[in-house]
């Protein structure tokens, strides 16, 4: 599938019902979900995965994070630096399959092979972030683009790690083809009305670059 990145949520069990949060974001204007517990069973996941995929528009991916099961009952997998290598992914779940990768170090981009068999890749962690005490240092906006340089068009890019409504536009404009957030949506009173404002950042910050939102 085309997967659509401008407003990319990635859940977390700590914020409340994933189910819930993930519709009311997807209704405010979420393009993409990442299902992501790192301390769940991959049962667990699986089950998650399956529902969130039945409940969800089928135009909005959703996308497990490191479990190959969980994958298989959705739109495909995103790993990062300690996880399966994009090309094993993608030998596990085939063509079709959308296939992430977070890039923490720039020796990655050098790594044709595992950018071959990506659909996007992620700068992780842009800003120091709450939601992953264990992140690599942050790329920052020289980072971003940095990173969207050397991309050169070749990938889309994604903004993790503490974007919010305050730098959404910052993020986008070095660079990141989309945002992906966590606490800015799932810790919202409102999960829709977060989406909503993050989604027009984004859409504003792109149509700036002259590109189609």
């Amino acid at each position: 599938m085309i997967i659509d990145l401008r407003l990319y949520l990635v859940t977390d069990p700590a914020y409340g019902d994933p189910v819930q949060i993930v519709r009311s974001a997807v209704a405010g204007g979420a393009s993409c979900v990442q299902v992501r517990d790192k301390a769940a069973p991959s049962a667990d996941l699986v089950s998650l995965t399956r529902r969130l995929r039945r409940a969800l528009p089928a135009e909005v991916a959703v996308i497990a994070n490191d479990d190959v099961d969980a994958a298989r009952e959705c739109d495909g997998l995103h790993v990062g630096l300690d996880d399966l290598l994009p090309t094993q992914a993608r030998e596990l779940l085939g063509p079709e399959a959308v296939i992430g990768w977070s890039i923490n170090d720039l020796a990655q981009l050098d790594d044709e092979p595992q950018l071959a068999a990506c659909d996007y890749v992620a700068a992780s962690p842009v800003w120091t972030t709450p939601t992953k005490s264990d992140a690599d240092r942050p790329w920052g906006l020289p980072g971003v683009r940095s990173l969207a340089g050397l991309l050169a068009g070749r990938l889309p890019l994604v903004a993790i790690g503490g974007v919010d409504a305050h730098n959404a536009a910052e993020a986008v404009a070095a660079g990141a083809d989309g945002i992906a957030v966590v606490s800015a949506i799932c810790s919202a009173a409102d999960p829709g009305a977060a989406a909503q404002e993050l989604r027009t950042i984004v859409d504003r910050s792109l149509a700036e670059r002259g590109l189609a939102s």
